[in-house]
């Protein structure tokens, strides 16, 4: 597959035009630009007119009666008006359309999710019908408007509105994201574990050239029950000017995780992006843009955790228009993973309703990739079946989506889950429905790699493993293998991580990397010397997500390894030695934060 399927260049220098504008003209408390998101390739361009007038909500007979869903029940109210009507249940296109057909001059789509922002948004089935113009607005905006509806009217325009100074970023494709949505903390064990260069698009819409232009970027990290500390704070220089309806790039200092996060344990991680010239922006809404990323304890995903911490996010759901299933794989590099096994694969997945998941039986399957050119570039010889499984929703089942497990078998063996022979492989994560029912799958567009893949391209460093998806269509009549030479694809402008996981266990998942302090870790070995049983007693300052506990011979020859796969700070075990010959052993315990050791001696 060539490497540049999904690289689209991280504008340098875009000229084009940007004067569309979402604005709350009255009353007073509301009036403003807001951040919305468009209508991809259906209903009228945002360029070409200014629709202005007030705004009023699509009331339909379904069981959501705000969606436009189903059979319009205010249609007498829609005529010359900006309708709104939230996000879910049914295509974007067929809501804009009912608005349309009783009247309506504009369609705004409110998103049904808090703090997920705007999205670009599909045509799908009527997107042809619309000559309506349709944005969405994030759920927040939405809620501030239907509140103050309730007071009386909000007066909307939308369409070719220009300030005279307004500079923006884009939240989504528009900056660099950390270089995973999750990521095992035990993993950042050296420089260039999780390293990125943070950066973003300062696209100038106003009418006015602007100079001084420059981004900041704050990292902070909190650790799963802590506060979050900002160990990252710095600012391009300042000297950028841009051109009217021209987009430039700024990029800051590359960071490493490694030394700035000692001792990475699990934790949400947060990006902060504002941009700023040397005139106050009219339009400032579009100024600031947030990214989050996750330290887990075992979980490996493009896509950022859900609140749970454990299932992938999706922001939207995909599928082909054409009506072909298709499999969505995405690739990853795992650099500890000996003697780690790949337990499951967790995934969205959803089907249009009022259809339901029941009886549905999706796929998920691990592949190797050998890149044995060395060139980055996945082909049909390099792919080779690692692990599958399946499962099936219950007859019963009521959910259109859902997030789904599926535990994996080797291709090989049978045997439960994938154990990786050696470190640093490469592998290809790959999810599918071969029925007759056309699924939709997720992705999490709020981790959107246009920007970190473009970085790694001009590095000379991509890999296909690096981009966040693609889609396959065929499969090799020999292998059986996706068919990535010739049946690859990418949704149009869609950068997006897909939603799936990786769940590790194993002894893959530790960072034991130098010896614990005794304030730290205390480490208690009982009776010593003992002849048949050695009594141990750890006890660890902060919880560790696992410990491993490990006797090695005076060469230091592992002889014995037991797992103890709980989060803890404190732990018992009982160890039988009476097989070990008399001598001297070392024991020793691995943790999240490092190792602790103490001898001990066998008698006869």
């Amino acid at each position: 597959m060539k490497k540049v399927v999904l690289i689209s260049a991280f504008s340098l220098a875009l000229v084009a035009s940007f004067a569309q504008s979402v604005v709350i003209n009255s009353p007073a408390n509301l009036a403003g630009a807001l951040q919305y998101g468009t209508a991809s390739g259906w209903g009228a361009d945002l360029l070409s007119n200014v629709w202005t007038a007030d705004a009023v909500m699509l009331m339909d007979e379904g069981g959501d009666p705000t969606d436009g869903c189903d059979t319009v029940t205010n249609k007498q109210d829609l005529a010359g008006k900006i309708v709104l009507v939230n996000r879910g249940m049914c295509n974007f296109s067929l809501k804009a359309l009912q608005a349309q057909d009783w009247g309506g001059i504009a369609c705004i789509i409110v998103n049904n999710t808090p703090n997920g922002g705007v999205v670009a948004m599909g045509g799908g089935t009527y997107g042809p019908m619309v000559t309506i113009p349709a944005v969405m607005i994030s759920y927040e905006d939405g809620q501030r408007i239907k509140a103050e509806m309730a007071n009386g009217p909000v007066n909307i325009s939308i369409g070719n509105i220009r300030f005279d100074h307004d500079i923006a970023t884009n939240n989504r494709a528009g900056v660099c994201h950390a270089p995973f949505g999750a990521y095992p903390s035990s993993w950042i064990r050296k420089i260039g574990d999780f390293a990125f260069t943070p950066g973003a698009e300062l696209t100038n819409r106003g009418n006015n050239i602007e100079s001084g232009c420059k981004v900041t970027a704050d990292i902070a990290f909190a650790p799963n029950g802590g506060s979050p500390t900002s160990f990252y704070n710095k600012s391009s220089d300042g000297s950028l000017v841009i051109e009217v309806d021209s987009t430039r790039s700024a990029f800051l200092e590359p960071i490493d995780l490694f030394g700035n996060v000692p001792n990475a344990q699990p934790g949400k991680g947060t990006i902060q992006y504002s941009i700023a010239s040397d005139t106050q922006d009219e339009s400032p809404f579009d100024n600031a843009a947030v990214s989050e990323f996750y330290l887990s304890d075992a979980l490996l995903s493009k896509a950022r955790l859900q609140s749970n911490l454990r299932d992938p996010f999706a922001t939207s759901s995909y599928q082909r228009a054409d009506g072909t299933n298709a499999e969505y794989i995405t690739g990853f590099r795992i650099p500890y993973g000996s003697g780690c096994k790949i337990d499951s694969i967790l995934f969205f997945m959803s089907i249009s309703a009022p259809a339901t998941l029941a009886g549905l039986t999706p796929e998920a399957l691990l592949y190797g990739w050998d890149d044995a050119d060395g060139n980055g570039g996945v082909t049909n010889s390099e792919l080779s079946y690692l692990a599958l499984g399946t499962m099936t929703f219950d007859a019963a089942e009521t959910r259109s989506g859902a997030v789904v497990r599926i535990a994996l078998e080797d291709f090989v063996t049978g045997e439960p889950g994938y154990v990786i022979p050696a470190d640093d492989i490469r592998v290809f994560v790959g999810v599918r429905y071969s029925g007759s029912a056309l699924p939709f799958f997720g992705f999490d567009e709020g981790m959107d790699y246009l920007c970190n893949n473009a970085v790694l391209a001009g590095a000379g460093t991509f890999t296909d493993a690096d981009a966040p998806y693609y889609g396959i269509t065929g499969y090799d009549p020999n292998t059986g293998v996706p068919d990535v030479d010739n049946a690859a694809f990418s949704f149009t402008s869609l950068n997006a991580g897909l939603s799936a996981s990786l769940v590790f266990s194993g002894s893959c998942i530790t960072v034991g990397t130098h010896q614990l302090p005794d304030d730290v870790a205390k480490l208690e070995v009982y009776p010593n010397p003992t002849t048949e049983v050695l009594n141990i007693s750890v006890q660890l300052k902060e919880p560790s997500s696992k410990i491993i506990y490990a006797v090695m011979d005076p060469t230091g020859r592992t002889l014995y390894q037991y797992v103890e796969n709980q989060r803890t700070t404190a732990s018992e075990a009982k160890l039988h030695v009476d097989k070990l010959p008399a001598g001297s052993y070392l024991l020793q315990i691995m943790t999240d934060k490092g190792y602790k050791q103490r001898s001990f001696q066998v008698v006869k």
